[in-house]
């Protein structure tokens, strides 16, 4: 569900920002080099690459229901703002550059696939998602690419590096110009 702008920008504003002391560090590679488009204290970073595309790479060590709910909420600006050229596009195509990751609430698990099941079919081409080699985290991006299946039609699947995986879709680093929809 896509919540009213005047909403969510009260609902982030003190927390999101370029500028903003996050409390982390810059975007790690592959992503040191690219502009920033968008910061939030709760997830990291994220990127939106025309026409479908969202990255984000977390900065967080652990996942919450916060956490899932403030990703989707981005997600559901994304879908708001550029409906048009994600549809046409096929659907959207996440990258979740989730090495930073250490663990997750189970709420958060249910929520996140919540959140995915809650979207009309169609809206996910697929979903890619790069984690360390925990078996916890792994086993939750299985469960996720169930749920992917059954609610969106689209798929997720594991990524060992983020560089190789953005070669092999052809993703390119965002213009500096570049802002995120919704924002």
């Amino acid at each position: 569900m896509v919540r009213p702008d005047h909403a969510l920008r009260a609902r982030y504003a003190p927390r999101v920002s370029p500028t903003s002391a996050h409390g982390f560090g810059p975007p790690s590679p592959p992503f040191a080099d690219w502009p920033v488009q968008l910061i939030d204290a709760r997830i990291g970073y994220l990127w939106f690459v025309a026409p479908n595309v969202l990255v984000d790479q977390a900065h967080v060590r652990h996942g919450t229901v916060e956490t899932a709910h403030a990703l989707h909420d981005w997600i559901d600006r994304l879908q708001a703002a550029r409906r048009a050229d994600i549809d046409a596009a096929g659907g959207l195509v996440a990258v979740h550059d989730w090495r930073s990751l250490r663990g997750y609430d189970a709420p958060a698990r249910r929520a996140y696939q919540d959140r995915m099941r809650a979207r009309p079919k169609g809206y996910l081409q697929a979903a890619y998602v790069v984690v360390p080699s925990t078996p916890l985290l792994r086993m939750a991006v299985e469960a996720g690419n169930l749920a992917a299946q059954i609610g969106s039609g689209g798929r997720v699947a594991l990524a060992a590096d983020p560089s190789e995986l953005l070669a092999r879709l052809g993703v390119q680093r965002p213009a500096s110009t570049a802002s995120f929809p919704g924002r």
